[in-house]
């Protein structure tokens, strides 16, 4: 029998697809202050935001008369048609957050707007208003949830622990806290704060204070037309993606388009691991999707590939230039007793901040529960007026003039020696070059053999006498898949029947031997995973590998010479086709520090 359910348990299930966590619940009331315009947003958690979460704003704040309106489902004034779906400029727009979280919480909210004399408590229990009340309080809203899925044990059998639960709150709160800069972010954790931001809009001073790990990735400014941010240079990497944060039009999100632009951006210099990347992205409202996910972590493009190759471009920009070429290590030597106490002072200013990670630690320890008194917190003054802005642009946050930077000249080095029959020493204008002459030769000779292998297509070279190419059954049933594309290649090829191919004529680019021996790797090769394009590239960098000087081979000036022209004429000359680094730098800094000039 088929029957409507009522509006008690329909709003449960609806709560359980936005509400998923106690994050998720946080990740609203933020977005709603944002969206109210809040210059100043405190939010405060108790045992993993399980038994409560406190988000207090001075945004605009909301009447008395449409307080209870605010928790019906899709209640909002953020849009009133269908039209408005292609221009939503706001972070919430469905009006599903405030009737989710109260459906499955205990909730308070005092709030007030600047133009009224007093403002409103309403407490719902379960989505059903308990009650409602004029009372004195600051502009802006602060809403107070507590023991949250109360009414839903299944689902709080699913919460992770409360560290854990902690530490996705407290992420949340730094990656706003990086976007809007300028906005005053304020976090509490069982009466402990563990971070304030100034919310003077700097977001490169927030990024070195609530991720160290990112700044010290020698972050690089990125931009480029609708693009800003930061991104680490290529050779400092992190072992997972977490370094990465974008902002689409202020929506934290996540994103493989993004993620797939800034792999091709760093073009092949990442050896191993993530770069770090803190990308700002605008875009037309009506090129994008957000209502494609409950939680609105994830959006979709209208034109991928373009926002695919604007951002690779901006990555491009900020990496191919001399702040993009990876420093050489030097050994850090201790300072000279007399200034042991700056060191000091700049040690307890670094430390300063709460260690989140060992804190997080010790709640799952049995005695985390005990602790100490809610810290009061003094809220902004009710003078500041607060009205309802649209979200701004988290670009304009960024306090520093990031200018265009200029590509490496390698016209102003100069040759100063060679060490170690390997690494070739040039001088820049305050700064020591060190260049890997295998590293170098195989990127000249991997681009030669790419352009060899791109222009050559439909012009194979005779050879005198042809040779068959026997395959296993399977791959020779699954010819349509690759034999086209080593005839684009440049190979005469064709079937000769009973699982055998028959080859008269190859690249220009390679030898007899290697084109025999490519060819079969390739055909083998078809039916694995990765496409076609991909077993070429590995086959070319193979093969520029061994053609290049190894180390220890003896160059002449002459040979340095012609190596660095041609590295100079290569479009990425700073990695090898693997990604390592074809040449480091040192700066005189470093080195005049080493010797206690500094």
């Amino acid at each position: 029998m088929i029957k409507v359910l009522d509006s008690f348990v329909a709003d449960k299930i609806a709560a359980g697809e936005v509400i998923e966590r106690p994050v998720s619940a946080v990740k609203e009331l933020v977005e709603n202050s944002i969206d109210a315009g809040a210059e100043s947003i405190i939010v405060e958690i108790r045992g993993g935001g399980k038994s409560y979460i406190r988000v207090t704003d001075d945004g605009c704040g909301i009447s008395f008369d449409e307080a209870e309106t605010a928790f019906l489902r899709h209640a909002t004034s953020k849009i009133s048609g269908i039209s408005d779906l292609d221009n939503i400029v706001s972070l919430g727009f469905r009006g599903e957050a405030l009737a989710s979280i109260s459906a499955v919480s205990r909730l308070t909210m005092v709030t007030r707007r600047a133009e009224d004399m007093s403002g409103v408590k309403l407490v719902l229990h379960g989505g059903r208003v308990v009650s409602r009340e004029r009372t004195g309080c600051n502009t802006g809203t602060t809403i107070i949830i507590e023991d949250l899925f109360y009414n839903t044990p299944a689902r709080r059998k699913f919460m992770k622990t409360e560290s854990r639960e902690s530490s996705s709150i407290i992420e949340l709160i730094q990656q706003y806290a990086v976007c809007y800069a300028g906005i005053r972010f304020m976090m509490i954790n069982n009466g402990m704060t563990l971070f304030t931001t100034n919310g003077d809009g700097d977001s490169l001073a927030v990024i070195k204070q609530l991720y160290p790990s990112i700044a010290r990735n020698g972050l690089l400014p990125v931009a480029y037309e609708h693009v800003n941010g930061f991104v680490s240079d290529p050779g400092s990497t992190m072992s997972t993606r977490k370094g990465q944060l974008f902002f689409v039009n202020g929506r934290l999100i996540s994103s493989s388009v993004i993620e797939k632009g800034i792999e091709e951006g760093y073009q092949g210099r990442i050896f191993s691991g993530f770069p770090a990347a803190v990308l700002f992205i605008e875009a037309e409202p009506c090129d994008i999707d957000v209502n494609i996910h409950p939680g609105k972590q994830e959006i979709r493009f209208l034109r991928q590939d373009e926002v695919k190759s604007n951002i690779a471009e901006a990555v491009s920009r900020a990496v191919m230039t001399d702040a993009g070429v990876p420093k050489g290590f030097v050994k850090k030597i201790e300072s000279a007793p007399e200034k042991k106490l700056n060191v000091d002072v700049r040690k307890k200013e670094e430390t300063e901040q709460t260690s989140i990670r060992e804190f997080l630690k010790s709640l799952d320890r049995k005695d985390s529960y005990e602790v100490p008194e809610v810290v009061e917190v003094t809220e902004v003054s009710e003078e500041t007026e607060a009205v309802y802005v649209p979200v701004s642009s988290p670009a304009e946050a960024l306090t520093e003039e990031i200018k265009k930077p200029a590509p490496f000249d390698f016209s102003e080095l100069t040759f100063k020696g060679y060490v170690f029959n390997t690494y070739i020493i040039m001088q820049g204008s305050d700064e020591l070059y060190i260049f890997d002459q295998h590293a170098a030769h195989e990127r000249i000779f991997y681009e030669r053999f790419m352009r060899g292998y791109n222009n050559s297509a439909h012009s194979p070279q005779p050879v005198l006498t042809a040779f068959t190419i026997n395959v296993s059954n399977d791959v020779y049933s699954m010819s349509g898949e690759w034999l086209g594309d080593l005839i684009r290649m440049g190979y005469d090829i064709e079937d000769f029947g009973d699982c055998t191919f028959i080859v008269r004529g190859i690249p220009p680019y390679m030898s007899v031997g290697e084109a025999e021996g490519f060819a079969r790797g390739f055909a083998e090769a078809a039916g694995e995973a990765r496409g076609s394009n991909q077993v070429v590239i590995d086959k070319l960098i193979t093969r520029s590998c061994k053609s290049a000087v190894k180390a220890h081979d003896v160059l002449s000036e002459q040979e340095i010479t012609d190596l660095m022209s041609e590295l100079a004429e290569c479009d990425n000359p700073y990695s090898c086709p693997h990604g390592r680094p074809t040449f480091i730098k040192i700066s005189s800094y470093d080195i005049e520090r080493s010797f206690r000039r500094k």
